[in-house]
């Protein structure tokens, strides 16, 4: 004899453990992308700075 399917339940349960666990790992790897972000850009900026202070030292001496 061969069992049946009753009910297919579809959609999102946050108490299940699997994707409990998952969540705060994308939370923090979301986090973790915004701020290694904002780092990349104050590096470049800072970098821009020291290239354009060449540049004018170079210029005007």
């Amino acid at each position: 004899m061969e069992g049946k399917i009753l009910k297919i339940k579809t959609g999102y349960n946050p108490n299940s453990s699997s994707v409990g666990t998952q969540i705060p790992t994308f939370l923090l790897l979301g986090l973790g992308s915004g701020i290694l972000s904002i780092i990349i850009v104050q590096l470049f900026n800072f970098i821009d700075k020291c290239i354009q202070k060449k540049k004018d030292d170079i210029s005007s001496g």
